[in-house]
């Protein structure tokens, strides 16, 4: 098995820089303001340059959707421990099945021809 380490490493990079970026927003929308404003979009840029090098190794298929899974598992834990948002019961089926659609999209689940 060959591991390209040099996508895990833009993968990682990008997770980090993409919730940092999530949460900064967060921030923004309870502190209006310039400050949060400019520190989301100075990260969003970097956030942005190290997606693009995420889809050179992997491609955009797979390289959105694991980003894709990743992102929406530390915003959603992000939102309901650190923000105590609350979700209704039809926003938790809506997000289990983003979760079972990404795992559609990385051929993880496979439906029979």
């Amino acid at each position: 098995m060959n591991i390209n380490w040099l996508f895990l490493l833009f993968l990682g990079l990008n997770f980090i820089l993409s919730t940092t970026g999530d949460t900064t927003a967060k921030l923004w929308a309870i502190h209006p303001g310039q400050k949060w404003l400019w520190v989301t979009l100075a990260i969003n840029v970097f956030t942005s340059l190290s997606f693009m090098l995420v889809i050179r190794q992997s491609g955009l298929a797979v390289g959105s959707a694991i980003m894709l899974l990743l992102t929406m598992l530390s915003t959603l834990l992000i939102g309901y421990l650190i923000f105590k948002e609350h979700l209704t019961n039809g926003q938790w089926v809506g997000i289990s099945l983003g979760f079972l659609a990404v795992l559609f999209l990385l051929n993880i689940i496979r439906i029979p021809n």
